[in-house]
């Protein structure tokens, strides 16, 4: 939740899914200019959720933020996706949204 503030805050959309699912749901209807994903999250984990993302030809594209807290992750085990560990910083979280949304 501190993160969607903050995200509205500096003028953001920001659209919310309760589970891996329904993040899914939300993608695909809405095509987004970002995406931030959680590892942890109820009935698709962050992995299952970016493989579905990455395969299906209307979200493939969309630039996908990892937020983690497991610091040994492997980022590479994350490709297609940009890794950003936990904690992190909200100016820096932002200034990363930015330029992934500039890039698009």
């Amino acid at each position: 939740m501190a993160i969607e503030f903050v995200l509205k805050y500096e003028g953001f959309e920001v659209l919310f899914a309760e589970d891996g699912e329904e993040a899914l749901q939300v993608a695909r209807a809405s095509s987004p200019d970002c995406i931030l994903l959680d590892q942890v999250m109820p009935k698709m984990d962050g992995k299952e959720v970016l493989g579905a993302l990455k395969s299906h030809q209307s979200t493939s594209a969309i630039p996908v933020l990892v937020l983690s807290g497991v610091a040994d992750e492997d980022q590479a085990a994350w490709d297609g996706a940009d890794f950003v560990g936990k904690p992190f910083s909200p100016d820096d979280l932002i200034e990363r949204i930015r330029t992934i949304v500039a890039d698009r």
